[in-house]
């Protein structure tokens, strides 16, 4: 086999620059400051200096500030998908998972979250089940990032996970190269790990319980779309480039305000003084008879500040038109139903298949470790959040619905699924749950225990 284990796909190379961003705007002005000139030139002017403009820049740069905007969004946007958790259902041998999905120990709930922040940052993430570890008797959902995901093919029978990173060695840490390589051999799923470029031991074939063998690759690889393996752009990465922008304008706008403000003591015809400031007095001795001698302050006329003030607004509606607008749900009074459900449905679009392909990818994780324990994965269902506003159903409405229901119109099912999209009904119950909980309680509403019993 031709290259060496940390080779990368040719998608990854093209993609990754972006990661590289969304990863620094996410994590703020610190980050984005340590990049240096990636992302704030420095100005042509600084190089004449003697030391290349160095304290220049550094001035320049403390000047300047990042606007803090990607962070707040995804925040935001994790909070509209995940207003109400989705409702997941799974085998009694895999309830489990629910307060330890992964080897780190992590709820599901907690887990779903992190991969739909992973998909809003870089649109990409990997699940992978892993197989059981000593002492347990679940396998683990493993999560990669879209960096960790180095090579694949479209056929998805190999993927190559790059699992390097700190190890502790008593009371330091250094940094330890380690992949993973999953492929189909024969009909059959395999795994080779790898210490840096070196092997480690034979490949291993990991089976379900009872030994069966696995014929497919349980990794689920994640876009902000669908389920596709090849990279797609990040969703928002319109947010941090506006932040960007907004970036390099301030520093200009600063650097102007700090040079408008430092003016400087011109002498014409006369010897300098030894000092200028209050208190001072200055007295001007002609250098030639014939010239009379003047003093000045002179500065630079600031006339491209209000300029770059403008262009900071601008680039602040760009980001908003970005991302910020997802959360504009305010109704238009002039609007009408229609107009109003168009301009969500566009606006929500995102978010709707960010929430989609999340509960899908988790689903088909879960259903994985289903088919390595024995059970059967079409037990297992994962249906998000799609209502991103407040749905919670009046009395008014719940009492219409109950009287549709009573009446023979929806059957129990939909009625309680209703209930549960109105926020009235339990999302983690299922509608047979609810029901017994319902016929064991002790009802002074003749006519709804009778409806009940009825059905």
């Amino acid at each position: 086999m031709t290259g060496t284990v940390d080779t990368k796909h040719p998608d990854y190379l093209d993609r990754v620059d972006e990661w590289a961003l969304m990863r620094d705007c996410v994590r703020g002005e610190t980050a984005v400051k340590a990049a240096g000139e990636r992302y704030l030139p420095m100005p042509s002017g600084f190089r004449v200096q003697e030391d290349g403009g160095a304290k220049m820049f550094e001035a320049y740069q403390t000047r300047a500030q990042f606007s803090e905007i990607l962070a707040p969004t995804i925040r935001g946007m994790i909070g509209v998908i995940h207003r109400t958790e989705a409702q997941i259902d799974m085998p009694p041998a895999m309830q489990g998972l629910w307060e330890r999905a992964t080897a780190d120990g992590l709820p599901l709930e907690a887990l779903h979250r992190r991969i739909t922040a992973e998909l809003l940052l870089t649109g990409r993430y990997g699940l992978l089940a892993d197989a059981a570890s000593e002492g347990s008797d679940l396998p683990w959902l493993a999560g990669y990032t879209t960096e960790a995901l180095i090579n694949w093919s479209p056929s998805r029978d190999f993927f190559v996970l790059d699992e390097s990173g700190l190890s502790r060695d008593g009371f330091s840490w250094k940094q330890h190269k380690a992949y993973r390589v999953l492929r189909i051999d024969d009909g059959r799923y395999s795994v080779e790990r790898y210490d840096g470029e070196e092997q480690n031991g034979g490949p291993v074939q990991p089976t379900a319980r009872g030994g069966a063998a696995l014929t497919a690759i349980p990794l689920v690889v994640m876009g902000p779309q669908d389920l596709s393996v090849s990279p797609q752009e990040p969703p928002l990465i319109g947010v941090a480039r506006a932040a960007l922008a907004m970036y390099r304008l301030d520093a200009d706008y600063r650097h102007q305000l700090y040079m408008t403000g430092q003016e400087t003591l011109v002498i014409i015809n006369g010897d300098a003084p030894a000092a200028v400031g209050a208190g001072v007095v200055i007295s001007l001795t002609a250098s030639r008879e014939d010239h009379a001698p003047d003093a000045k302050y002179v500065g630079p006329s600031g006339t491209g500040i209000e300029a770059h003030r403008t262009a900071i607004l601008d680039e602040r509606e760009n980001a908003a038109s970005a991302g910020a607008r997802l959360f504009d749900s305010e109704r238009r009074s002039a609007e009408s139903g229609d107009a109003l459900r168009i301009r969500y449905a566009a606006q929500t679009a995102t978010l709707t298949s960010v929430a989609l392909t999340s509960a899908q990818g988790l689903e088909k994780g879960l259903r994985h470790i289903a088919v390595m324990i024995g059970a059967d994965p079409n037990q297992v269902v994962v249906k998000p959040n799609l209502s991103f506003v407040d749905a919670g159903m009046t009395p008014e409405q719940a009492e219409a619905l109950m009287r549709v229901w009573q009446g023979g119109g929806i059957s129990y099912e939909t009625y309680y699924e209703n209930l549960q999209r109105g926020e009235i009904a339990s999302a983690e119950r299922t509608a047979e749950e609810e029901y017994t909980l319902i016929t064991k309680g002790d009802f002074s509403d003749q006519e709804t225990r009778a409806a009940l019993e009825g059905q």
